[in-house]
């Protein structure tokens, strides 16, 4: 799969009736194979609205969305299913994914739905799980009877069982506490570095983001306020006006710079601790 790039896109719902609602105003924006983008904004800022016109379950009112070989522009795309085979897309409610009766047979859907063939297909299945974390007593649950947290791995786990190039993820860290976020991190770098996958985060988790990210669209109100490599969350004024936390690294950094302390900036915990030690004491 080849880069995705959005040329002067608008999405409006219900228009022509007074319920009408611009979605997305003019964005433009280019992503890179193999990186790990996020699009940072709060509620109805229009990050669904990305994922939903790269996976073509929606399609623009103007401009258009290329995806590698493919051009959403509201014409009919032919062969949809090898697009949204290349762009794993879990969505914000995983329980919106799931319909069948175990978690095997979830799982193993989307191999047969995209008619991916595998030898020893339940072993993949197995891989999947434990790349999410899970072992293999999860097989014969409901999905629908699982926490929110194991329920996003399962969903996780869907996508990555057919191996597509670009893996979507809507809200994903909501709910999970540290350890998930750092198992998921371990899970993205990996998927990034060995598996040459690129990766879309759809989120309001500045201080997750932060640490993982190649490159950061900051949206607003339908439209792409900010963009650059994580510096652009530097910004606390910018950050605040648009109803972004500033990352906890960012402030604790900032509030020993205006203190005299000249330490760097750091993506992790870890590193800001040594980095206290070196610069400060």
């Amino acid at each position: 799969m080849e880069k995705i790039e959005f040329n002067n896109v608008t999405f409006i719902i219900n228009k022509g009736t007074p319920l009408e609602k611009t979605i997305l105003n003019a964005v433009s924006l280019k992503m890179e194979e193999n990186k790990i983008y996020s699009f940072l904004g709060s509620s109805n800022s229009g990050k669904t609205a990305i994922a939903d016109l790269i996976n073509a379950l929606i399609v623009p009112d103007s401009g258009t969305v290329k995806i590698g070989e493919f051009v959403n522009d509201g014409r009919r795309i032919k062969s949809v299913n090898k697009l949204r085979f290349d762009t794993g897309y879990v969505f914000k409610n995983p329980y919106d994914m799931f319909f069948n009766k175990t978690v095997k047979q979830e799982i193993a859907f989307g191999m047969k739905y995209f008619k991916y063939k595998v030898k020893k297909k339940s072993l993949r299945i197995n891989d999947a799980l434990k790349l999410v974390g899970l072992d293999e007593t999860y097989l014969k649950l409901n999905p629908l009877r699982l926490t929110l947290v194991d329920a996003k791995k399962v969903a996780l786990a869907c996508t990555l069982v057919y191996n597509p190039s670009i893996i979507i993820l809507d809200e994903f860290t909501n709910g999970l506490n540290y350890n998930d976020k750092a198992e998921l991190l371990r899970l993205l770098k990996l998927l990034k570095n060995k598996y040459k996958k690129t990766i879309i985060l759809l989120s309001k988790d500045t201080n997750f983001c932060y640490e993982i990210s190649d490159y950061i669209y900051l949206m607003h109100l339908t439209k792409i306020v900010g963009e650059g490599t994580r510096e652009i969350l530097h910004d606390e004024e910018k950050l605040k006006e648009i109803g972004l936390e500033v990352p906890k690294i960012v402030s604790f950094v900032n509030e020993c710079k205006k203190k005299g302390h000249d330490i760097d900036y750091y993506t992790n915990i870890h590193d800001l601790i040594k980095g206290v030690y070196r610069d400060v004491f």
